[in-house]
């Protein structure tokens, strides 16, 4: 383990090109698909290759080491993450020699639950109450053991160091000096969206951002079907996002989970892309949009984590919660698409 003295050399200016971590550069991976007869170029943004496996950690990075910076005696920080930041956060923790406490929800993945306890932090399950969201459930919990213990919870669900670190780190990384017609992202907290919005608005960038989210989500426009709210980790939410306030509506596209799932088991099959779950949706929403498309277009996918998070738990939580019937119907329908990928 290092110490923290070790690894944060300058207590007093903690930045993302300061991030003692390899988090950040991840690659941009190339392919091409012909759609209609136009070859367009889809870029996946691999944010699986950042040091603990996810986009989420250079929010648990940049909001961590703020804090530290204003409250350099804590050692105990709490907060609230339906997976992935909570691993991310448990893993820097373990680094710097810190208590850590996630409260997280019943949904959470094998993967991640595994990983946050097997960092040393201590793991909580809330129980939504009723007419409650899972979401706003975790920020309750986390909250209260806060109050309790006195860590600092760091909020990241409201916390504004959540856009400001796709803002100034991520968007800035993935589009300057690219020429992309289009950006595609997903949400769940919200902040790479709403981090991607004001760097676009704030700079010459052209390219047109996509918001890619399930139907039952209500993370930044209202949700289009009450029947189920959104089931896969990391994608989409019961909750409007803190972040969505005074941003323009974003343009969306709504893709199912049952398709992302049914795609997920084509691209294993065919083993290309192996990112995840909410990934592949974002992929979906990319190719949905150039079929509108009557010329060639090129566009960026971000991609927050990888295969290996839900292949443990694919057949047993997720294609089990499907009718075999309608995963066979949609995977029949997305093969043929998805086979024209090619990497370039």
């Amino acid at each position: 383990m290092s110490s923290a003295s070790s690894l944060l050399i300058d207590n007093t200016k903690l930045h993302s090109q300061d991030c003692p971590f390899e988090i950040g550069n991840t690659p941009l991976r190339r392919f091409q698909i012909i759609i209609q007869g136009l070859r367009h170029e889809i870029c996946v943004k691999d944010e699986s290759a950042n040091a603990f496996g996810s986009i989420k950690d250079r929010v648990a990075w940049y909001i961590l080491s703020s804090e530290m910076v204003k409250n350099p005696g804590v050692r105990h920080f709490v907060d609230a993450s339906s997976g992935n930041y909570g691993y991310a956060l448990a893993s820097i923790g373990r680094e710097l020699g810190l208590d850590i406490t996630i409260v997280s929800s019943p949904s959470i993945t094998a993967f991640n639950a595994a990983g946050i306890r097997g960092a040393g932090a201590r793991l909580v399950i809330a129980e939504s109450e009723h007419g409650e969201s899972s979401n706003a459930a975790r920020m309750r919990v986390a909250a209260q053991i806060a109050e309790e213990t006195g860590a600092c919870f760091l909020n990241q669900y409201e916390s504004g160091l959540n856009p400001a670190c796709h803002r100034v780190w991520t968007a800035p990384e993935t589009l300057e000096g690219n020429r992309f017609d289009a950006c595609f992202v997903s949400a769940s907290s919200g902040g790479t969206g709403r981090g991607f919005a004001d760097y676009l608005a704030g700079s010459d960038c052209r390219t047109q951002l996509m918001h890619v989210e399930p139907p039952g989500s209500n993370a930044f426009l209202d949700a289009e079907s009450s029947e189920r709210g959104p089931s896969l980790p990391g994608f989409g939410s019961g909750r409007k996002s803190t972040f969505s306030a005074e941003l323009k509506a974003p343009e969306m596209i709504r893709i199912e989970d049952a398709h992302a799932v049914a795609a997920f088991t084509v691209l294993r099959d065919i083993s290309i892309l192996p990112i995840g779950l909410s990934s592949v949706a974002v992929v979906l929403g990319a190719i949905e949009w150039l079929t509108r498309q009557s010329e060639q277009r090129r566009v960026v996918c971000m991609c927050a984590d990888g295969s290996e998070r839900y292949a443990d738990e694919l057949e047993s939580r997720y294609i089990a919660a499907l009718e075999p019937a309608a995963i066979r119907q949609i995977r029949e329908g997305l093969r043929p698409v998805l086979e024209k990928l090619r990497p370039c």
